[in-house]
């Protein structure tokens, strides 16, 4: 029963998906229209070693963006939308689901680039949907295209942890990837800038206030999340970006940065700056082979521990309907658990994926569709510099899925 409970507001949302598909189109002048994409993705996983072995867990997660647009004559786009997320885990024991509205904004596009005002994640997933961004330089482009991911800080892998070890992962994973609070959905406005000929664009956002909520929660059920420790309050999150893209017949090659700062309030009740910055380079070589490397620096914490850095290497190849690749990472920052001492993590993941529809018409003419099958393996290594020993955790996630996809 708690399967049931779990599989079947999946089944509703796929329902909505398959009734409203047909909607996607783009207006011309003076005219409107509805755009709508999404994602549906299922996927078991089990870790074969380390602290949870045989912690075999399905893993679901649905997503449709809907978005009412207006084009007027001058060519400006206005429009808004709306993301409505469920994800749900079934376990050998338990089940837990969980709806939400995590974004919703409004936004204007034309010649002065694209302003945006509402709960969005930072960069780099703000400049884009679910389509590969310049700004995530390394990547896992064999997984699912959206939401939780097998990327570096995707998520998906340590979903079949245990949510304590989970946390200290993800607390980590960011590191290298982009700048620090780019997944914060607090309200916040964006500005993208155009690109000029030369390939040059950026983007900036402001933040008032920090929340790091999940965003509107329209309905949870199963076993309860692990407490979470309350977040410092925080406040003026300031986020950028600044990207330079050449392409040609033999070479996409891009250099990408992201910056992020805020202030804190500490224990003492005094504010003080955080800053993060993360950057480097991708190449993609005959639309075949593509190479990423990106590191990132944050600042230290007050009184505690190294300064946190992560660094990551990604290579993969594009054959046909096929995809196989992976990446390394190393990271290093001060423990999000509040007990004393740093954490350094080591991931390395590899994987391959499969198109199931060349055609990509599943829906009909005029919508891209996707289907891939895909499979992967994410190594961990988490070891802790603290004051009392502690046993280094380590372990061995599989994972096997299908993702279906339409933009």
């Amino acid at each position: 029963m708690a399967e049931l409970r779990a599989i079947l507001p999946v089944a509703a949302l796929l329902g909505l998906c398959a009734t409203t598909a047909h909607a996607q189109s783009l207006p011309g002048p003076g005219h409107f229209a509805v755009a709508l994409s999404g994602f549906q993705t299922g996927a078991v996983a089990a870790a074969t070693d380390g602290p949870s072995a045989g912690e075999g867990r399905v893993l679901s997660e649905t997503e449709i963006e809907a978005s009412p647009l207006l084009r007027t004559k001058g060519g400006t786009l206005l429009g808004a939308r709306g993301v409505i997320n469920l994800t749900a885990t079934t376990g050998r024991q338990t089940a837990t689901w969980r709806a939400a509205i995590p974004e919703w904004s409004v936004f204007a596009s034309g010649s002065f680039g694209r302003i945006e005002v509402g709960e969005r994640a930072g960069f780099p997933q703000s400049l884009v949907g679910f389509t590969p961004s310049e700004i995530a330089l390394v990547s896992a482009p064999f997984g699912p295209v959206g939401g939780t991911r097998l990327d570096p800080d995707g998520r998906l892998p340590t979903r079949a942890l245990p949510a304590p070890l989970a946390a200290r992962i993800n607390g980590l994973s960011t590191l290298g990837y982009a700048a620090r609070f780019y997944a914060d959905r607090s309200a916040k406005a964006i500005w993208v800038t155009p690109r000029t000929r030369s390939g040059f664009y950026g983007a900036v956002s402001y933040a008032p206030t920090v929340t790091q909520r999940p965003g509107v929660l329209l309905g949870q059920g199963g076993q309860a999340a692990v407490p979470i420790p309350a977040a410092p309050r925080r406040k003026d999150l300031v986020q950028a970006a600044a990207v330079w893209n050449h392409r040609s017949a033999d070479l996409d090659l891009t250099l990408a940065a992201t910056w992020s700062h805020l202030r804190e309030l500490g224990v003492d009740g005094r504010w003080r700056g955080l800053g993060s910055v993360s950057g480097g380079v991708s190449a993609t070589l005959r639309d075949t082979w593509a190479f990423g490397l990106s590191a990132g620096l944050d600042s230290r914490p007050a009184g505690r521990g190294a300064r946190p850095f992560g660094v990551i290497a990604s290579l993969d190849r594009v054959s046909g309907p096929w995809t196989v690749g992976g990446y390394v990472q190393h990271a290093r920052a001060v423990r999000r658990d509040g007990l004393p001492g740093d954490d350094t993590l080591d991931v390395i993941e590899g994987g391959a994926s499969l198109q199931i529809d060349r055609n990509h018409d599943l829906l009909g003419a005029g919508r891209y569709t996707e289907a891939r099958v895909f499979a992967a393996a994410y190594h961990f290594r988490l070891a802790a510099n603290a004051p009392q020993p502690e046993p280094t955790r380590q372990g061995l996630v599989l994972l096997a899925g299908v993702q279906f996809s339409f933009f």
